[in-house]
């Protein structure tokens, strides 16, 4: 609005408040009262320096307005400008004296400011003016309260209690006053008559409860949370008290279960029940010793606050923390579905995958994960190792061709996916290529023996470069002497060089290392026995790797082979 505007509506104001512009008084009217409703309008909309000005603009109409000085002794109060709240307040009053509400406002605003000698004198007054009004002789006892005078105060609701009977409004005060004192029996004492009065009431049974914990007597404020549940079952302070009562009795399961109840409850600010399930993930001992009551809490929380992506971090580590890999990595999908991931979180993700064999899942992972980083080299190594797991070996193949293994963030990372490259080029029979990288790896890596085992074992299979393979693998197990798989090979490379003998040497030995329950172990071991005639001892091998899980139609024929040796 502009000036003119603000000018028009200040002629209004002086002319509904009967004043003139000369400053001479009009006669007696009511256009004040107009004012005083456009004050009320504009207190009750928040306005409340307009009101303010109002209530002036009306008190200085008409000096006798008992309910401007009210009001504004009222708006004085709640903004704390309390020698402005007594000031009007006492006008309001003195005006009015019989009016309740200017007398309660009147003795708000001394007791705010501390003045508790006045309002003593003014409700003494009160109590001989009045002598049948209770409030005046409760609101006496009240000041006499805060003056510090306990037993006064006592002594004069004792005699208000005498003389009228039971009042919940004096025993209450009568508590706090017991409770400030440190008497929590006997505060609790005076809680339990109102209680009593009202048994629905949960709030006088909270009061009870947490006199009883001020008294150390922990058992009885437990009951009375007991009892409150009873009532009502949601209640907030009984299900927190319960929890902390049990958790300090070290009842873990029971305060467990009002753990989980109170976690239900939507009025407990979620950033608490995170603090609280913290407290727990924090000590070793809760996780191993109530991982199930943990997890509980933890579906309850992502249940009630499906919105707060961070519980499915805390949820992802309580997980990992129990080495359940698989529902650590669903929890930190779900996560990554919100869209709040970052390079980290992936990779955790991935890692997990891996971790708990989820090959499909790692692959979608890595795909979503290469979406946002293109150029990761550690998610493609990865996205690798999925591939190979579920036999896609022409994908692998494509996944590390024209890739720079270099770039790998860890040696190890760099070699595994060298040798999966290999062992993909192998499967898909580009055994040229396949064969170069195992090289190159050997080269790079002499001591890598899996690298040299499974490098000697397929050209065994092929029957090619049979006195390098067997270098290799002679060189794998003197160096991993009581591993089954690598004397396994030995002897398979043996075989294929028709050193029977010495590869019946390895082959038992494999066997004694625990090649015992391997079908593949044992399929080598009956064709060994065959190739030295040995066919009863070959038919009971591939007996035993038939048993044991082995290829059963290439078995049988085996066994259907040795009798058409004819040497049984």
């Amino acid at each position: 609005m502009d000036i003119a505007g603000k000018t028009i509506i200040l002629i209004w104001l002086f002319s509904v408040l009967g004043l003139q512009g000369h400053g001479q008084e009009s006669p007696e009217s009511n256009d004040y009262q107009y004012a005083l409703i456009e004050a009320v309008k504009q207190k009750n909309l928040g306005n409340i320096q307009e009101a303010v000005k109002l209530y002036r603009l009306v008190v200085q109409a008409k000096p006798d307005c008992d309910v401007a000085y009210y009001e504004l002794g009222t708006i004085y109060l709640v903004t704390g400008q309390l020698d402005l709240a007594e000031e009007f307040m006492g006008k309001a009053y003195s005006l009015d004296p019989g009016n309740k509400w200017y007398t309660l406002g009147y003795l708000n605003a001394l007791g705010a400011g501390e003045d508790y000698a006045d309002a003593a004198k003014l409700l003494k007054e009160k109590i001989r003016a009045v002598p049948d009004e209770v409030e005046w002789e409760y609101q006496l006892a009240n000041v006499r309260f805060s003056q510090g005078k306990a037993k006064r105060a006592i002594k004069l609701l004792e005699k208000i209690e005498k003389e009228r009977g039971f009042s919940e409004k004096i025993t209450l005060l009568k508590a706090s006053i017991y409770e400030s004192q440190d008497k929590y029996e006997l505060a609790r004492e005076e809680i339990e008559k109102v209680m009593n009065l009202f048994p629905e009431a949960v709030q006088f049974r909270i009061a009870a409860a947490e006199l009883s914990m001020k008294e150390g007597d922990e058992d009885r404020a437990a009951e009375y949370y007991h009892d409150i549940l009873e009532i009502d079952s949601t209640n907030i302070f009984a299900l927190t008290n319960l929890t902390d009562y049990y958790r300090k009795q070290e009842n873990y399961q029971k305060s467990f279960q009002y753990l989980t109840s109170s976690f239900r409850n939507e009025l407990i600010d979620v950033k608490r029940k995170m603090a609280i399930l913290s407290y727990y993930l924090s000590e070793e001992r809760f996780i191993n010793e109530y991982p199930e009551e943990l997890e509980t809490l933890f579906n309850v929380l992502l249940e009630m606050h499906p919105e707060v992506s961070e519980i499915k971090l805390m949820a992802a580590d309580f997980h990992l923390e129990r080495r359940d890999y698989e529902a650590a990595f669903y929890q930190l999908q779900d996560f990554l579905d919100t869209g709040e991931g970052s390079y980290p979180v992936y990779m955790q993700a991935i890692f997990l995958a891996n971790a708990a064999g989820l090959n499909d899942d790692l692959i979608r992972m890595t795909d979503k994960a290469m979406a946002q980083y293109p150029d990761s080299a550690d998610i493609r190594f990865f996205r690798g190792i999925g591939m190979y797991e579920e036999q896609r070996y022409e994908e692998v193949v494509t996944n590390f061709e024209q890739f720079s293994f270099q770039e790998l963030s860890r040696k190890e990372y760099m070699m595994q996916s060298k040798m999966l490259y290999a062992e993909a080029l192998y499967r898909t029979g580009d055994y040229q290529r396949s064969d170069a990288v195992f090289e190159a790896l050997i080269e790079e890596d002499p001591e890598n023996f899996m690298v040299l085992n499974n490098f000697s074992y397929y050209l065994a299979e092929r029957g090619e470069m049979l006195e390098k393979a067997e270098k290799w693998s002679r060189r794998v197990i003197t160096n991993q002497p009581d591993n089954f798989t690598y004397l396994d090979t030995y002897a398979w490379v043996l075989f294929k060089m028709e050193e029977y003998e010495n590869a019946e040497k390895y082959i038992l030995e494999a066997l004694r290392k625990g090649g015992e329950n391997d079908p593949e172990v044992n399929e080598h071991a009956g064709d060994i026995m065959k190739a030295l005639k040995s066919y009863e001892m070959a038919e009971s091998y591939y007996d035993k790797a038939i048993i044991l899980g082995g290829q059963r139609t290439v078995l049988e024929e085996k066994i259907e082979g040795l009798k058409n040796a004819g040497d049984k």
